[in-house]
């Protein structure tokens, strides 16, 4: 390992945190907590008044810490939050190959797959943060609120897994950005590729439906699939799809690192 690397990543650390994006994913990530026991709250005090399937709300609605961190979970993974990993992922290569930042880096004597481990690095301490500020604000919240006789582990495990999920959709992003200097077409390009995907996935889905034996397999491997592997933290996860978001991981990786090393950075 070059020297230089650990410095790389506290610099790139510095980077990721100083930018709007990274900033507004920290904060977020607290509201996301917060939020999650303030709603579970309110939906505490209405459920008396409501009716589901003949019965009272209140039968169907646990309170307890463990079912606002599962609501923080869910939320946190939600559209907003990835989407500032993206922004933070896409300023982090495109803003700096626009604005020739990019190009100080690359004409130092470091390889250029430290520049891209730097940035995986950086950003993935990101993801890191933001779950473990979410999930800290929603057992904190939730335990203040209500009770702590709920099983808090396989949300944890979720948490955990959303931080593989997170890295995947890092490696995604800065794949993409090696060949755009504009952040916003970054932040399109792969939400069309993931729109795109998605409604494949829903094709595929169809088609398992009329027992076609290949169609669920394909589904399972495909990258909108893989990076939703952490939703499945309640049933136990499934292994197909923890296996092709390694996958997207590594490949998405070497191939963004790849690019970095084969461009002319003006």
């Amino acid at each position: 390992m070059p020297p230089q690397l650990p410095a790389m990543i506290l610099a790139e650390i510095k980077a990721v945190f100083g930018r709007w994006s990274g900033r507004g994913a920290l904060v977020l990530a607290i509201v996301v907590g917060l939020g999650a026991v303030g709603f579970l709250e309110v939906a505490d005090r209405v459920a008396d008044n409501m009716q589901a399937n003949g019965a009272s709300a209140r039968q169907m609605l646990v309170t307890d810490w463990a079912t606002s961190l599962a609501w923080a979970l869910n939320g946190r993974n939600f559209f907003v939050l990835p989407l500032l990993l993206v922004l933070a992922g896409a300023s982090s290569l495109s803003g700096e190959m626009s604005n020739n930042t990019l190009r100080e880096l690359l004409v130092r004597p470091v390889p250029r797959w430290c520049v891209m481990a730097a940035k995986v690095a950086a950003l993935s301490t990101l993801s890191l943060v933001t779950l473990v500020a979410t999930s800290m604000s929603a057992l904190v919240g939730g335990a203040v609120m209500f009770a702590t006789d709920g099983e808090v582990g396989p949300a944890l495990t979720g948490f955990a897994m959303s931080w593989l999920s997170d890295l995947g959709l890092i490696t995604m992003t800065l794949l993409v950005a090696s060949f755009s200097q504009s952040v916003g077409g970054v932040v399109v390009g792969l939400a069309l590729y993931l729109m795109g995907d998605w409604l494949l996935g829903k094709l595929l889905s169809v088609l398992g439906t009329f027992g076609v034996d290949w169609a669920p397999l394909v589904h399972d491997v495909l990258p909108g699939t893989a990076l939703q592997a952490w939703s499945t933290w309640d049933a136990g996860f499934e292994p197909k799809r923890v296996v092709a978001l390694v996958i997207l991981i590594a490949v998405t990786w070497g191939a963004a690192t790849w690019r970095l090393q084969r461009a002319d950075v003006p």
